[in-house]
């Protein structure tokens, strides 16, 4: 996800990976600037997936 329409601009999101368990309950803390909003912001959808993918019980959300 990047914040700036320009098609050369940094990502706001870079290599993240991770796996919830069922039933878990997860935070996210971090510095500013650090991404916490952005990530909220694309698992909702409510920011451009530039590269990657996201499922969510083995469904990509780029297709719901």
């Amino acid at each position: 996800m990047s914040h700036s329409k320009q098609p050369d601009a940094p990502l706001a999101l870079n290599r993240i990976s991770l796996v919830i368990e069922p039933a878990h309950k997860v935070g996210i803390v971090g510095r500013t600037g650090a991404g916490k909003s952005s990530l909220i912001h694309t698992l909702f959808r409510m920011g451009t997936l530039v590269d990657g993918r996201i499922p969510i019980d083995d469904v990509d959300i780029a297709r719901v």
